[in-house]
C-alpha cells in the first residue's frame, strides 16, 4: 500500500537541496524604513502582513525549512513593480526571513554572500536563501 504525503505536512526540515525560495510583495527601501516617524512604522507593518499573506497562501513557514548555518541570499527585484534602488530593500527582506526563523542570523558568521538584481519577479520580489557551499 502506498501513502501520499504531503509535502506541507512534513517537519521543518529544509528542501533536499538545501533552498529556500519566498515570493513577495514590492520590498519597502531602507530610506522609508530606517526613519523614525509613525508614517513610516505603519508602512513597515502593512508591508509585513502583505508578506506574511504572501507566505501563507504559498503554503506557510513550515513548508519553507530552516537553514540552520551559513548561507548565501540571492534577491530579484520586478523594475516593473517596485521602484526602489536595489541596494536599500535587502534590509527589511533579511529580517524578514529572520523573523519567519528561516535562517539563524544576518551576522558575517552565517550570511556569506548577498546577490541583488532585477529580473522576473512576478509578485515584486524573490528572495532565494541557499546553503553556503551547497
Amino acid at each position: 500500500m502506498t501513502v501520499a504525503i504531503d509535502p506541507g505536512d512534513l517537519p521543518f526540515l529544509p528542501p533536499p537541496d538545501k533552498v529556500i525560495a519566498l515570493d513577495l510583495p514590492p520590498p519597502l527601501s531602507v530610506n522609508r524604513t530606517r526613519r523614525i516617524n509613525w508614517a513610516a512604522k505603519r508602512g513597515i507593518d502593512k508591508w509585513l502582513r502583505a508578506a506574511d499573506m504572501h507566505v501563507m497562501a504559498n503554503g506557510g513557514v513550515r513548508r519553507l525549512g530552516k537553514l540552520p548555518g551559513q548561507f548565501e541570499v540571492r534577491i530579484v527585484i520586478n523594475e516593473k513593480r517596485c521602484k526602489c534602488d536595489t541596494d536599500n530593500v535587502a534590509k527589511i527582506l533579511i529580517d524578514y526571513c529572520r523573523r519567519l526563523q528561516l535562517i539563524v542570523d544576518d551576522s558575517p558568521k552565517y550570511m556569506r554572500r548577498l546577490i541583488i538584481e532585477w529580473g522576473d519577479a512576478p509578485s515584486g520580489c524573490r528572495v532565494t536563501i541557499r546553503e553556503w557551499g551547497a
